[in-house]
């Protein structure tokens, strides 16, 4: 198994710096993607992220398919992946944008699911800087060491993390369902519907 330097397989740039807030306007076709829309989010989902108006020159530094958005600020450092084709999503400068450089060598999804395992999480934690508000610069993350391993395996890795996600869903379910049933039994026994 190779490894390389973040730099090495991807290339990097931070969001747009919007001025003033980025104010809502549901006719300009963009839409704003931040920090609080990352969360538990693997997969950037655009029916989420609110519309946006372009206050820039020029066009807007919209996503592409197969970039990997990472927080740059805060304790969490979650990354997505943005898979569509048609919106333009303008992320902000709290967010870390990674193209993979050869998609042939690496997948952007397994890139994603790479940046989320725990190992490499505890390694992001440890580029920080800051006390209160912890912050990553692109810098930091350019030096970023990760093992790359071949195609086959990436698509085995991230078939496993499907299967253990729907595993999860289920399972969750499962409980939910439960949890109602439950409910349901010990309201018709605490009111003696049932002898």
């Amino acid at each position: 198994m190779q490894t390389a330097y973040l730099n090495e397989i991807a290339e990097i740039r931070t969001g747009y710096s919007f001025r003033k807030a980025a104010q809502l306007k549901e006719s300009s076709g963009l839409l704003g993607l931040q920090i609080s829309d990352l969360r538990g989010m693997k997969v950037v989902d655009p029916s989420r992220l609110a519309p946006i108006e372009w206050p820039g020159r020029g066009s807007p530094p919209v996503l592409q398919h197969g970039d990997v958005v990472i927080a740059a600020k805060g304790s969490e450092n979650y990354a997505s992946v943005f898979l569509g084709q048609d919106q333009n999503i303008v992320p902000s400068s709290q967010l870390l944008v990674l193209s993979v450089i050869d998609i042939k060598r690496l997948l952007p999804e397994f890139l994603c699911w790479l940046l989320n395992y725990p190992e490499t999480l505890h390694k992001l934690s440890e580029l920080q800087a800051g006390t209160k508000i912890y912050s990553m610069s692109k810098k930091a993350l350019q030096q970023l060491k990760l093992p790359i391993p071949d195609r086959d395996a990436q698509e085995s890795i991230l078939h496993l993390s499907q299967l253990f996600e729907e595993e999860k869903r289920l399972t969750q379910a499962l409980l939910n369902n439960r949890e109602v049933m439950v409910y349901g039994l010990s309201k018709k026994l605490l009111y003696g519907e049932i002898i």
